[in-house]
């Protein structure tokens, strides 16, 4: 069985019940390249530009590699995750990511700041970070009854934190603004979204402070706290995110963006 067929019959063993929380929870890669998930690196690249993609750039985690590859006949950009050698996952991403705007965000960029302390009303942000969200843990096996002088068959459940790599991209307007998540920080079952992009509420756009909230879900609405000075991103519900953010060129001020 294949990598991608593997994928699809664990989604449906998972969340076939589920109904329409089936697609939301099992998102698959692009149907282009979703084959190449599994694929050593060096093939996967091969294929890559056979397939019409150009690399962009990589950015590298800990021990796992996120690399960018834009398609210009499908306008489509791709975020191939690298792992032990081999794609471990491939997953659409917004064009900004490979350095590709929308008309919109170019209108955005000639308009003019209103804004006497010169601060930006448009601003895309791609950051990278660590994330820590509650795991469950079932373990089983014997332990001694002092009462019964012998070993008893045992089972407990612990609970704790399981760590995380993931990527964030934010897009502020003016006063309103969305957040792109990835990875572990889309909650299996989640609900308000256009292709894991939230809205933010609450929004709040200071010359050196951004916060807001998303709703990821009816039990969880994560803070988003992002520090323009230095760059810093944190995000507090269910699962815990820090990171740090760039916008790819800023001025002479002694703010990141």
């Amino acid at each position: 069985m294949t990598t991608t067929a593997f994928h699809r019959a664990l989604c449906a063993t998972l969340f076939g019940g589920l109904g329409a929380w089936h697609g939301a929870a099992c998102a698959q890669a692009p149907a282009d390249v979703g084959d190449l998930v599994g694929a050593r690196g060096s093939s996967g690249e091969t294929q890559m530009e056979a397939r019409g993609y150009r690399f962009v750039k990589t950015n590298t985690v800990r021990d796992e590699k996120w690399s960018y590859w834009w398609n210009q006949d499908r306008r489509q950009c791709v975020q191939v995750a690298t792992s032990d050698g081999r794609y471990s996952a491939i997953n659409a991403v917004p064009g900004a990511n490979c350095g590709e705007r929308g008309d919109a965000a170019r209108a955005a960029d000639g308009r003019q700041d209103e804004n006497r302390d010169g601060d930006r009303r448009f601003l895309t942000l791609v950051c990278y970070g660590e994330g820590s969200k509650p795991s469950v843990e079932s373990r089983s096996g014997y332990r001694w009854d002092p009462r019964r002088h012998r070993y008893e068959p045992m089972q407990e459940i612990t609970s704790g934190t399981q760590g995380f790599d993931s990527e964030v991209q934010v897009e502020i307007s003016g006063q309103r603004g969305r957040i792109h998540l990835t990875g572990k920080l889309v909650a299996p079952l989640h609900s308000g979204d256009v292709d894991h992009w939230w809205e933010l509420t609450d929004l709040r756009v200071d010359r050196d402070r951004i916060t807001g909230r998303y709703r990821m879900n009816g039990l969880n609405s994560p803070q988003v706290e992002i520090d323009r000075r230095s760059g810093r991103i944190q995000i507090d519900g269910i699962e815990h995110f820090r990171g740090s953010c760039d916008q790819g060129q800023w001025g002479d001020d002694s703010r990141r963006f």
